[in-house]
């Protein structure tokens, strides 16, 4: 899969967004630099409800580490390949999407982190 051309401007109020959300590091530069231009995650499948917003829902960084934080993902290389964390070598990802992802790649039972998924849709609906 190819990149589309990088977008700085686009990519600027990515980092806006992900800047209020308390991110820093490899994901802001990424955004500055046109290679992440939406506020989006980019997993191959994304878990996040609906009813919570989807893809484009994220939860601030906080301590508790919360399973819809936006977290880096090594794409288009895997870090299991060799793939560095780069600059362009970076996308978006929920925190849980990402984990479900690798549990998928590697073979490991996710049916927690569904059963997560489950309950984030519920008290979701029910708000």
């Amino acid at each position: 899969m190819t990149r589309p051309p990088l977008d700085p401007a686009r990519g600027a109020e990515a980092a806006r967004k992900l800047k209020s959300l308390g991110v820093k590091g490899i994901l802001i530069k990424a955004a500055e630099l046109g290679y992440i231009t939406q506020v989006t995650c980019r997993m191959p499948e994304c878990f996040c409800p609906e009813e919570l917003g989807g893809a484009r829902y994220f939860e601030p960084v906080t301590d508790e580490l919360s399973d819809w934080m936006p977290t880096h993902e090594h794409f288009p290389r895997s870090k299991r390949d060799g793939g560095q964390r780069s600059v362009d070598n970076a996308v978006l990802a929920h925190r849980l999407c990402n984990r479900i992802d690798y549990s998928i790649t590697v073979g490991r039972s996710y049916a927690k982190d569904l059963e997560r998924v489950r309950k984030a849709r519920e008290a979701a609906a029910g708000s």
